[in-house]
């Protein structure tokens, strides 16, 4: 049988009902798991960017909180 991805022979010891090769089975792994470090990535970025906004949003409320004497009320 021909691998439905690549036209290469699979292999013969592939288990039944399998349509690919293992060398497609392996890109498409490799290929699933840059997709979810990708995402990984994305999301850590988000987490940072919130967590930066909320610290510079807290700084500009302080910031409108000091007098020109330098005390802070609260």
């Amino acid at each position: 049988m021909k691998c439905l991805r690549c036209g290469k022979d699979i292999e013969n010891n592939a288990p039944e009902g399998v349509t690919i090769c293992g060398s497609c089975a392996d890109d498409l792994r490799q290929e699933d798991d840059a997709e979810i470090m990708a995402a990984q990535a994305k999301a850590e970025y988000e987490a940072q960017m919130a967590e930066a906004r909320e610290s510079y949003e807290e700084e500009m409320h302080f910031e409108q909180m000091d007098t020109a004497e330098g005390y802070r009320y609260i």
